[in-house]
């Protein structure tokens, strides 16, 4: 039987982004989550196209290059998530599972359920990955749960509202994508740079959900799926003021010179 949202998943609501020309992907996702989910509170929410986005294939971004796909995908992926967390406050969620079509459980029904029950009866915080690479600021696990600064990877992910509340504020929509984009380059990126500094993140150990073996929708290439298991260690360095600013400092510049040449 599907978990229970209100007793096991501890969230409000799933929304799942899927593209209108990937019926395909939407079959897959439901066959993969089908003992899993909260099925009754699952909304299926069509992902932005980036390649029907304004400004796709004109000048000044795009000059006819291999890869503007890829650009235009990363577009695509981050206009999807802000919809999403739109979506979540329209329908009143306070807490809300976001995930991609390419995700896929790590791990037996019986094993998700108990690891999410766990969690949900600690202190999960504003932000909780169910699977994701690269974490930074690394901390203490706890039931199940990695403290960390952030992550790479989007494809399965709990917000609570305030959070959810800052997302929309700060993330760009068909106007200023495009500048955006060339600035942070993908939307993980940014969120594994930018949450972590006012709110509490945690990533489930041993994961519970991987991005399948796929082609992917942003880089048309075949993106291998990635082990689940607890990669990261524990250290209480987070990541430095100094390289944020400088970061950014660099994406700025770099964001100039992709306005000027295009990406």
């Amino acid at each position: 039987m599907p978990l229970d949202a209100a007793e096991s998943w501890g969230v409000d609501g799933v929304i799942v982004l899927n593209l209108d020309r990937r019926p395909d992907r939407w079959a897959a996702f439901q066959d993969a989550w089908r003992d899993v989910l909260p099925w009754d509170r699952v909304v299926r929410l069509s992902a932005s196209d980036g390649q029907k986005l304004p400004g796709y294939s004109e000048r000044p971004w795009f000059r006819g290059r291999k890869r503007d796909q890829t650009w235009a995908g990363r577009a695509g992926c981050t206009l999807s998530h802000a919809r999403a967390l739109r979506e979540a406050r329209r329908l009143g969620w306070a807490r809300v599972l976001i995930m991609e079509d390419d995700a896929i459980p790590a791990g037996s029904p019986a094993a998700l359920s108990k690891t999410l029950s766990t969690a949900q009866a600690s202190t999960v915080g504003d932000m909780l990955y169910l699977g994701g690479r690269e974490p930074i600021g690394v901390g203490e696990t706890v039931d199940g749960l990695m403290a960390i600064h952030g992550v790479h990877d989007t494809h399965a992910y709990v917000v609570n509202g305030p959070l959810r509340d800052w997302l929309i504020a700060h993330l760009p929509d068909e106007t200023n994508v495009w500048g955006w984009i060339a600035r942070e380059r993908a939307v993980d990126r940014w969120m594994r740079r930018e949450i972590g500094r006012r709110f509490s993140v945690k990533l489930c150990q041993p994961q519970l959900a991987i991005q399948a073996d796929d082609v992917s929708d942003i880089t048309q290439r075949r993106e291998g799926a990635y082990a689940a298991g607890a990669a990261a260690k524990n250290s209480a360095r987070r990541p430095s003021e100094l390289a944020r600013i400088v970061e950014m400092a660099e994406d700025r510049v770099r964001a100039a010179v992709k306005r000027a040449v295009g990406f």
